[in-house]
């Protein structure tokens, strides 16, 4: 009988446990994960976050190359990054990656035109949990082993500005839902204006031409919000 009553309580334990953790999780899906918190845009700076996250690589960029070693690979090319048409061949690439607990909206980075929206699928998207946990772990190369930096699903905004052009690449993780995109091609942003979102994991890069590191006043292994955080000042 005692048997029968402790079998029981633990099941109904378990069923609490899982009711308690679905309901965490909806609460994390419905209110948390889409907040959109106010931003104090500094709209004297030349450029800003595209997005919250970690800084994991910031590299100067030479003759399409970007030199970020993934996989046994000493560098990557930077047309399977920024798949972009009009892309330029040098400048300088910024990657940032949102955790879970990151606000998931992105931000134009400069003032100016959107030029060219470029959306490009893939058969199927690697998992960015290795990231994950090295930036978890503040571990010294933070990108090791992540494929996704060049095999995932993308989405690349080109804005024109007075004297930058920037180019935002919206990464999709194996879990995402949808990538948003809320401008247009011609549309004309301010340096700040709401981008887009990428719902679940995720990774921004910025690649700015006619920049070099030097120019920006961030580091691997910052903390940045979108729209707020100074990147070239």
């Amino acid at each position: 009988m005692r048997d029968s009553i402790g079998g029981r309580k633990v099941i109904a334990g378990g069923v609490l446990a899982a009711g308690c953790s679905y309901a965490a999780f909806e609460a994390y899906r419905k209110w948390y994960f889409p907040r959109d918190p106010d931003r104090s845009i500094p709209r004297h700076a030349r450029v800003v976050a595209p997005s919250d996250g970690r800084v994991i690589y910031l590299e100067h960029v030479e003759d399409g190359v970007v030199p970020i070693a993934i996989k046994h690979r000493r560098e990557i090319p930077l047309d399977e990054i920024v798949k972009s048409e009009s892309r330029p061949l040098s400048g300088t690439l910024l990657g940032i990656f949102l955790s879970p607990y990151d606000v998931h909206y992105q931000r134009c980075p400069v003032a100016g035109t959107v030029r060219e929206i470029t959306y490009h699928p893939a058969p199927y998207n690697e998992s960015m949990g290795d990231m994950f946990v090295r930036n978890l772990f503040r571990l010294e190369n933070r990108y090791a082993n992540s494929t996704h930096v060049w095999a995932n699903e993308r989405n690349i905004v080109r804005i024109d500005g007075e004297d930058l052009t920037a180019f935002v690449v919206q990464i999709a993780d194996q879990q995402v839902n949808r990538i948003d995109c809320y401008v247009d091609e011609g549309d004309e942003v301010a340096i700040g204006d709401k981008l887009g979102m990428i719902r679940w994991g995720s990774q921004v890069d910025l690649f700015i031409p006619d920049l070099n590191p030097e120019d920006f006043v961030v580091d691997t292994g910052d903390k940045l919000r979108a729209g707020e955080t100074i990147l070239v000042a």
